[in-house]
């Protein structure tokens, strides 16, 4: 049965690893939610499943349970969702991982691959009833919930899936070995295991819990690993039909579900230290914040761990072709999920003599105007403003835009206030237009750290040199995934690679028009670099993946010798 998956979904496997050799453009599931594409029935199933959850236990069949436990608040409703789930004796879910190890590990990577494979297949059959999922529990849009969560997830969970099947490839399970000793021709016959290091504990962040988690999850399955998924108390139901979804493909071909389970706390009492404390636990996964993040690699104790943290990603202007086609490329970066994304830009460094494009001279208060008066136009209209904005995912968020709003007044110059927008569908949901305040560069101290949510920051700097040096010198302190400059002068583009390769910050040049500034793709964009402060993995090389299994070998004297 797993050899067919294997077969069945070969085209999958050997399109992402033919895109990952040529970093070209790849997907093999379908991005688009258009009924066009699907027909009526899939949405309108999608939507039912996720409404037959509500406020009823989301049944999983685990070990120890202990109670049902949920606090899932809808962010465009403000209501609860009303689902509960299997709260677990950790002990008793460590010691079932520990028991479904050993037949998953002799299976080989062949077989888990293909199942693998087929996981991913189901979950993409899934994809209407997560997207709903996650619009109610991160608070993306409709759109992005089921391209970003769903689809784009779902590639990379493949990319890390072909890396762990190439890495595994490497060696081969048997060989012949031969060499003259003296006289005497030694000939050996070698065996080679694949050998996983046990359970893996992969933390889910709030407002993009897939799409770090199925790289994990897929890496850790593919090489023998059993997995718990710790997802964020507020964002749990997306990684509950994972979890469901992976156990049904488990049990369905004769192997223990438990090699995949979900772990689920409260904020009232986490469990995310206990977690990462626990002698059985083998290798950490973890996607979150930069405190907590950072606790996570100094606890590790040697252990595989791999992190994304947060960051400070800028953006550093010394000049453009188009003043209004590069406003329109920032401002729709800053709105993009109301700023919620790990690869949102913070902070917007100008020159304080202004900037040059086709059309002439633009003065550093014209550029300034130039960005709020873009962002204004998508937050403007609702039904745009909802389908690029989406929600706010937790009321935290909200209440730290409205402290920066007190101190941006202080600080510098509030150039854009933040407000609600109404959203058409949902008149109780919780949003925040970006909040946009001036700085002189001089106020470090307030732009140094991130600033979570739609909040931004326009740095007025003496020159673009300077601008850049402070930029780079804060991913690489500080941390950053991504920057992005603009500029004509290939010599300054020049030292602007350099500068933010240095640093381990993805660079972005010169984007304008459809595609948003923030955009990563799988098999070509690396996310995360292990450079700066950041994380300390990349989505994918092949660090992601080696680290997760050794080899064992036996050997013995050929009986053809």
């Amino acid at each position: 049965m797993t050899a067919d998956y294997f077969d069945t979904h070969r085209g999958m496997l050997d399109g992402a690893i033919q895109a990952m050799a040529t970093r070209s453009a790849f997907s093999a599931f379908t991005e688009s939610p258009s009924t066009r594409v699907h027909g009526d029935a899939p949405p309108r199933e999608g939507k039912a499943a996720f409404e037959a959850r509500l406020g009823a236990r989301f049944e999983l069949d685990q070990p120890g349970i202990t109670g049902w436990v949920g606090e899932e608040i809808s962010p465009y409703t403000a209501q609860p969702l009303g689902i509960t789930y299997p709260q677990c004796d950790l002990d008793a879910q460590f010691e079932a991982a520990d028991r479904a190890l050993a037949s998953w590990r002799e299976a080989g990577p062949h077989a888990r691959v293909g199942l693998c494979l087929e996981m991913l297949d189901r979950l993409s059959a899934r994809a209407f009833e997560n997207a709903h999922a996650v619009m109610h529990t991160a608070g993306q849009s409709y759109a992005m919930a089921y391209a970003g969560s769903g689809p784009n997830a779902l590639d990379r969970g493949l990319e890390a899936l072909a890396l762990a099947w190439q890495a595994q490839s490497q060696v081969p399970a048997e060989a012949t070995w031969q060499k003259r000793f003296g006289k005497q021709e030694v000939v050996l016959e070698k065996r080679y295991r694949i050998m996983p290091l046990g359970p893996a504990v992969v933390f889910c962040c709030a407002s993009f819990p897939t799409w770090n988690a199925h790289p994990a999850i897929f890496a850790n399955l593919a090489t023998g690993n059993p997995v718990l998924v710790k997802p964020h108390p507020g964002c749990v139901l997306p990684m509950a039909i994972t979890v469901e979804t992976l156990r049904a493909v488990l049990s369905d071909n004769g192997f223990d579900p438990n090699l995949v389970q979900l772990v689920v706390d409260t904020t009232r009492d986490p469990l995310g230290k206990h977690l990462v404390r626990h002698p059985r636990t083998a290798i950490i996964d973890f996607t979150g914040s930069a405190r907590f993040g950072s606790w996570v690699e100094a606890n590790a104790e040697g252990r595989p761990c791999y992190t994304e943290t947060s960051g400070v990603n800028a953006v550093v202007i010394e000049s453009c072709e188009s003043l209004s086609a590069m406003a329109a490329a920032i401002a729709g970066s800053v709105c993009l999920f109301s700023s919620q994304m790990c690869t949102s830009p913070q902070n917007i460094f100008i020159p304080a003599g202004g900037i040059r494009s086709q059309s002439g001279h633009h003065s550093a208060d014209e550029v300034r105007k130039a960005i709020v008066a873009a962002i204004d136009a998508i937050t403007s209209e609702p039904a745009r403003a909802a389908s690029v904005l989406g929600a706010i995912q937790s009321r935290a968020t909200l209440d730290l835009v409205a402290d920066w709003r007190q101190r941006g007044a202080s600080a510098g110059r509030v150039l854009r206030g933040s407000a609600p927008y109404p959203h058409p569908d949902f008149p109780d949901a919780w949003t925040a237009s970006p909040l946009v305040i001036g700085l002189d560069i001089a106020r470090h101290e307030l732009y140094a750290d991130e600033a979570f949510g739609p909040i931004a920051f326009i740095i007025e700097a003496a020159d673009a040199d300077q601008a850049l040096a402070q930029a780079s010198s804060d991913a690489r302190e500080h941390g950053a995934i991504t920057a992005f400059v603009y500029s004509t002068d290939e010599a300054w583009l020049e030292r602007a690679e350099l500068a933010f390769a240095r640093a381990g910050a993805a660079l972005t040049e010169n984007l304008t028009g459809a595609m948003p500034l923030n955009f990563a793709a799988a098999y070509s964009d690396l996310h995360v670099s292990g450079l700066n402060p950041a994380g300390n993995a990349s989505l994918a090389d092949w660090s992601f993946v080696a680290g997760r299994f050794r080899i064992a070998q036996a050997r013995r004297p050929s009986s053809a010798a």
